[in-house]
């Protein structure tokens, strides 16, 4: 699986050979996107949802998103556009499947994270904080993206709770450097306080990395 950070919330994943944008905000850098097949949006707010009629309409690629992200995505002309229900799974193609999870945001209507399985398993939660959910997902994930602003989302703190409920092998923090200047030396420093054993990688914008 490569995995690819454009800063925010907003991921480039690719998987058997499956494109996936996660959640690209207005002012990423949509010149250093490639191919993307899929475009998987975790809720409506504009950080999250910003440039989806761009990139669908210059990516030729298929929106993904729960209730009010399939309405906001036809209004704005986007013709290849999927909803999708919290516990729905949606088989994508090459044996690749995504699981919309419903996770804590009590700002957005209809907030969703995403649990993408291919050749790894990896956790987009969106916009959360601690739940219950993730405890039900312990030994379902290997690569975790976690929240860690603190704003409407989790803080280092409540990710390292996020961590020990999933226990995923690798931890990569987001919702940062944009919008706040939230530290994910925080994060790391929570994870070895509380004795918690995962690989933790800080991303590096536009960098490739390889799991």
């Amino acid at each position: 699986m490569k995995v690819i950070w454009y800063g925010h919330a907003c991921f480039w994943v690719e998987t058997n050979g499956v494109k996936i944008l996660i959640d690209p905000y207005p002012e990423v850098d949509d010149d250093r996107i490639g191919e993307v097949d899929y475009i998987l949006i975790t809720h409506e707010h504009t950080d999250h949802y910003g440039k989806v009629e761009l990139l669908s309409r210059l990516r030729d690629a298929t929106v993904i998103g729960p209730k009010q992200v399939y309405l906001m995505a036809v209004a704005d002309g986007v013709t290849k556009v999927r909803e999708i229900e919290a516990g729905q799974t949606i088989e994508l193609e090459n044996g690749v499947k995504v699981t919309a999870i419903y996770v804590e945001h009590p700002s957005s209507q209809y907030p969703l994270g995403y649990l993408i399985e291919g050749d790894k398993r990896l956790l987009h939660p969106g916009d959360t904080y601690a739940g219950p959910v993730f405890q039900r997902l312990r030994g379902k994930v290997d690569i975790l993206l976690v929240p860690i602003s603190g704003r409407s989302t989790a803080n280092a703190r409540e990710a390292t709770q996020i961590v020990e409920d999933v226990r995923p092998r690798v931890v990569i923090p987001m919702h940062y450097g944009v919008y706040n200047d939230a530290d994910p030396s925080k994060l790391a420093e929570e994870l070895r306080k509380r004795r918690i054993w995962v690989l933790f990688r800080e991303p590096k914008l536009y960098e490739e990395m390889s799991f």
